[in-house]
This record gives structure tokens, C-alpha cells and sequence, in this order.
């Protein structure tokens, strides 16, 4: 009597349909647009050139998780996204927000000081859209505020644009 094996169709179909794990996509920023609502605070990124990374095995994931590196990273607190979130074939949908504090910030206005410093926190929201063919479309809003305050003492709105490319 003939093995099991030796009555399965050669090669195993099984085997032929099992593709390789797509390589992770690392992403560069090319272009940015920056707007500033209120005083603008110099150095606070640097975005052109910068790089993320896709894991695309299982459920997809980004490094780093804020998609974009500043001095605001190692301050990072409540953290939250939607995940890497699939749409259509090639693109690809993130959400994210976090909070950070940076100390006591003191404003000026033409040189004098219009308050006295006081704890500051800045909040992040973005959202990033990925067509893998087509690039990316990136925006990011960052608004600066005194602790237990609401009022907005300034906001970053960000848009930037940039290629994907698959990592061999």
C-alpha cells in the first residue's frame, strides 16, 4: 500500500503558496511644511531626512512609535495609537498622540518677560498615510501649554511628504 506522502502531488501546493514575509519598508522625509500659531520655539525638531521604519510580518508595527525622533522623545508620556492599520492592497494608516513636560518655560516679548515661568507641557496628535508605490503623507499638530492651563501658548502644525522603500 502507497504512503500518504508518496500520493501528494509534487511540488506540494501547500509549499508553492507559502510566499517569503514581505521586508520591512523604511520610509525617509523629503519635504516639510511647517506653520507656527503664536511664538514659534527655534530647535524644536528637525525633520527633513529623518527615517521611520515598517515592520509589515504579522501586525504591521512602526519604530519609532511617535514616527518622528525629537528632544521630546525620552519625555514622552501617555502615549497612544490606532495601531498600523491596513487599507486597500499597498497603503497603510497610523494615528498617534502623546504628551510631554518640559519644565518650567518662561516667555518673552521683545525681550520682557510676559509671565513668569511655569510648568509647560506640549500635546502631539499625528497621522500618517502610506501608499507603499506612492510614498507617504505625514501631518503632525504639537500645541504648547502651562500646566493646568488650556490656553495654547503656541502650536506647530507640520505636513511633510516622503518615499518608502522596501529594506533588503
Amino acid at each position: 500500500m502507497p504512503s500518504a506522502k508518496a500520493s501528494r502531488p509534487w511540488p506540494d501546493p501547500a509549499v508553492l503558496a507559502s510566499e517569503p514575509p514581505p521586508p520591512p519598508l523604511v520610509c525617509t522625509i523629503q519635504t516639510v511644511e511647517s506653520r507656527w500659531s503664536g511664538q514659534p520655539i527655534p530647535g524644536i525638531r528637525q525633520l527633513e531626512q529623518q527615517q521611520f521604519q515598517i515592520d509589515r510580518v504579522g501586525k504591521p508595527s512602526i519604530d519609532p512609535v511617535t514616527v518622528i525622533e525629537s528632544r521630546l522623545t525620552p519625555l514622552v508620556e501617555q502615549f497612544s495609537s490606532s495601531g498600523v492599520e491596513q487599507i486597500e492592497r499597498s497603503g497603510m494608516t497610523y494615528h498617534w498622540s502623546y504628551e510631554a513636560p518640559l519644565g518650567p518655560l518662561q516667555f518673552s516679548n521683545g525681550g520682557r518677560a510676559t509671565s513668569p515661568a511655569r510648568e509647560s507641557r506640549v500635546a502631539v496628535s499625528g497621522d500618517l498615510i502610506i501608499d507603499v508605490p506612492n510614498g507617504f503623507k505625514l501631518s503632525q499638530q504639537s500645541r504648547l501649554t502651562q500646566s493646568g492651563g488650556t490656553q495654547t501658548l503656541s502650536s506647530l502644525l507640520e505636513t511633510a511628504h516622503g518615499s518608502c522603500r522596501e529594506q533588503r
